[in-house]
């Protein structure tokens, strides 16, 4: 990574051609895919992706370029290709864009997941604060036909052993291109309760996951309350991060479910996937952390040893869920 370099007046096309070649010259890939059978049993966790087309031709301006994204998300796509079995669904945790929802950074977002859908993967969205629905739906059609809760894009993901529920936090902004506008947040009142009925109803271990933290959106205690919820999922703070949710105090009643933070896909901060294995008893994450960084790096200075520390410390950790119900 070199200091961001101001409009650069390429094209998207261009942009996105010369950032996967520059991942192919100047990242470390897991090498070409292998043709192993998907994994009904798998299921794979991004989150954060921040995909952006250049600077020059944004309509809402950034400030600057991140031009190392791309490549680092394209990286990240080939490891999950080339596991052995990789999984037959990946579930992304939301901001899919850059910043603004740009229907630009939809664009590089479709060509850099392509090759996961191309394998036969399925890939289901939930929004983060920086998407625009109407400007994603451009490039990954059909969720607001399938949402379960109109005006939201909420899906269920079916399983063999466990459903993920991935809930629509997005409060659209009422100014574009401010980056306090994209600070909204919620479900609303529709959503809440379709979620609370939904897992009322639930016989099968269920994690409810969306962009941000259950206790943002003040679902910790019915998630943590209901027999079904064997865990909570989330992105937004682009970083690894493991904390619990629980209903009270009670000695006989209270119950306690590990809420999971996941990194970005290729911005700063952490930066890896996770990958759920499951059984009819348990799941097992595996969390693949690839890289650690934090914009922006001063040409001709060295990467710093405490960068190289935060990778240690979650590369290859494994979390595990029990099912109960």
């Amino acid at each position: 990574m070199t200091e961001a370099r101001m409009n650069t007046g390429v094209s998207r096309r261009a942009f996105l051609a010369g950032c996967m070649a520059a991942g192919a010259v100047g990242c470390t890939t897991a090498g070409s895919a292998r043709k192993g059978a998907l994994d009904p049993y798998a299921v794979g966790v991004i989150s954060d992706i921040h995909t952006g087309h250049p600077w020059g031709k944004q309509q809402y301006r950034t400030g600057m370029e991140y031009p190392w994204m791309p490549a680092a998300a394209k990286r990240l796509v080939e490891d999950i290709l080339a596991l052995p079995n990789p999984p037959a669904n990946i579930i992304g945790l939301g901001d899919i864009s850059l910043a603004f929802g740009e229907i630009g950074d939809y664009e590089v977002a479709a060509e850099v997941l392509k090759p996961l859908t191309d394998a036969g993967i399925t890939v289901t969205h939930a929004m983060g604060n920086h998407d625009i629905r109407a400007e994603f739906l451009k490039y990954f059609p059909g969720y607001d036909k399938t949402t379960k809760v109109p005006g939201r894009f909420v899906s269920v993901v079916n399983t063999p052993h466990v459903d993920f529920i991935l809930l629509d936090s997005l409060v659209e902004p009422t100014k574009r291109g401010d980056y306090q506008a994209c600070t909204g947040l919620g479900l609303g009142k529709e959503q809440t309760e379709w979620l609370s009925s939904t897992l009322a109803a639930a016989t099968k271990p269920t994690f409810v996951c969306a962009h941000h933290k259950a206790n943002d959106l003040k679902i910790n205690a019915l998630c943590a309350k209901s027999p079904a919820v064997v865990g909570y999922l989330h992105g937004h703070h682009h970083c690894w991060m493991t904390s619990f949710l629980f209903n009270g105090y009670s000695v006989t009643k209270t119950r306690v479910i590990r809420m999971m933070g996941f990194p970005t896909l290729g911005l700063n901060m952490d930066v890896g996937f996770g990958l759920f294995r499951t059984t009819p008893t348990g799941a097992t994450l595996h969390c693949y952390n690839r890289d650690f960084y934090f914009p922006v790096v001063k040409e001709g200075k060295n990467r710093p040893a405490s960068w190289d520390g935060h990778v240690r410390d979650w590369a290859d950790r494994e979390i595990d869920f029990t099912f109960s119900c």
